[in-house]
C-alpha cells in the first residue's frame, strides 16, 4: 500500500477482480442449474465442472495455511538462533527486571491469520515478551494520547526533538517510511495533524538540515513528511548504521 506507487490502486483492484471471479463461478454454476446441465447427455461434464469446483474451493482455504506451516518452520529457526546460549546476555528487558521470562515467544499477528488473502512474504510475526507494569512509565504513554468523549486520538509530544536521534530516526523511517522512485523518501504521519507534521518537519530541518515538506496524501485532513531527493545522501549517512539489510531497499537509489 505505501513501498509502491498507487499501491492501493494495484490492491484493491486484485482483491476485487478476486471477488468478482468467484461471484462469476456461481453464476455460471446457477446458470448451469437452470437450463438443466446436469441432465443426460451432460452429466459427465456437470460431474468434472463438479470436481474442478471442489478442488478450486479447497486451494483456496488449505493454501494460505501451507504458506503459513512454511512460515512458522522458518521463524521457529530463527528464533532459536536468536535464544541461543550464546545471545541470552542480549536480552537486557529480563536482566533490568523489566520483564518474566528471558525467552520470547513467537507469535503470528491476528491479521495474518485472519486475512486469507495474504501470501507468503505478507505474513506478518511478532517476538512477543510479558512485561511487568511499571506506573513511572505511565507519563510516556500519557504524553502521546489524549482523550476527547472517551475516544484516544494521538498526539506529538513538545519533548519529542530530544528523542529523535539517529537510532530514532532509523527506526522510524524503517517503521513509517516509504521509497519514491528517483525521489525522496515519504513519511506516514496520517494520524497527526497539519500543524504536528510541520512541527515534526521543522525538526529534521533544524536537527539534521534536511530537506523537507508537509504534502496532502489525498484524503481529507491527512498529511505526511517528504524528505527531498537532495538530502537523501545526508539522511543516508545519519542513519546507514542502523538501518536492517531487509529495510534497505527503501534507500536502494543511495545505498
Amino acid at each position: 500500500m505505501r513501498d509502491v506507487n498507487n499501491g492501493w490502486l494495484i490492491r484493491y483492484l486484485h482483491s476485487n477482480t478476486a471477488s468478482a471471479f468467484f461471484f462469476l463461478v456461481y453464476l455460471h454454476i446457477g446458470r448451469g442449474l437452470y437450463y438443466g446441465s446436469y441432465k443426460t447427455p451432460r452429466t459427465l461434464t456437470w460431474v468434472i465442472g463438479t470436481i474442478i469446483f471442489i478442488i478450486m474451493m479447497a486451494m483456496q482455504k488449505l493454501w494460505p495455511n501451507w504458506m503459513l506451516i512454511s512460515d512458522i518452520k522458518i521463524n521457529k529457526k530463527n528464533l532459536n538462533n536468536l535464544i541461543n546460549t550464546n545471545n541470552l546476555d542480549r536480552l537486557p528487558l529480563y536482566n533490568l527486571g523489566y520483564c518474566s521470562s528471558i525467552t520470547p515467544k513467537l507469535v503470528i499477528k491476528s491479521e495474518s491469520i485472519q486475512d486469507k488473502r495474504l501470501n507468503k512474504s505478507e505474513i506478518r510475526f511478532n517476538y512477543r515478551l510479558t512485561l511487568f507494569t511499571f506506573t513511572n512509565f505511565f507519563w510516556i504513554y500519557d504524553s502521546f494520547y489524549y482523550k476527547i468523549n472517551s475516544i484516544r486520538i494521538k498526539k506529538i509530544p513538545l519533548w519529542i526533538e530530544k528523542f529523535i536521534t539517529p537510532i530514532g530516526l532509523a527506526h522510524w523511517i524503517m517503521q513509517d517510511g516509504s521509497r519514491q522512485n528517483n525521489q525522496g523518501i515519504s513519511i506516514a504521519t496520517n494520524s497527526f495533524t497539519f500543524e504536528e507534521c510541520k512541527f515534526l518537519s521543522n525538526i529534521l530541518k533544524k536537527k539534521y538540515k534536511l530537506k523537507t515538506s508537509v504534502v496532502k496524501t489525498g484524503h481529507p485532513n491527512q498529511w505526511r513528511i517528504n524528505i527531498w531527493k537532495e538530502s537523501m545522501n545526508d539522511l543516508v549517512t545519519i542513519v546507514k548504521p542502523y538501518i536492517i539489510d531487509e529495510m534497505k531497499y527503501k534507500f536502494i537509489d543511495y545505498i
